[in-house]
């Protein structure tokens, strides 16, 4: 009985850190916005849905592709592949959309 109750109590610790938004959930990609992985990496849990488009585009998953692909941003925090970026990304410090550097 004793587990019971310290589990109960446990929850309603987390239900009211969770509605005082101390646990914040990540948020997804902004529909229309363009990211590297290594943003959308930063924003969410990205990497299992990164390694699955670029797989489905063809692509190696290795941590430099997952990191310095470029993605756009679709309703519902999909994404899309639109290039590897092989001198790395651009803008990922920064509220603009990110770039493959030249």
């Amino acid at each position: 009985m004793k587990l019971t109750a310290t589990f109960a109590t446990f929850a309603a610790f987390l239900t009211t850190l969770a509605s005082a938004g101390i646990l914040e959930a990540r948020d997804s990609c902004n529909s229309g916005g363009v990211y590297c992985g290594t943003s959308l990496l930063n924003k969410g849990n990205y990497h299992d849905h990164i390694v699955e488009v670029l797989t489905q585009n063809g692509q190696p998953t290795d941590e430099a592709h997952v990191d310095n692909s470029l993605f756009n941003c679709l309703s519902g925090g999909e994404i899309s592949f639109i290039s590897f970026c092989g001198n790395g990304c651009g803008g990922t410090t920064t509220t603009s959309p990110d770039f493959c550097l030249q």
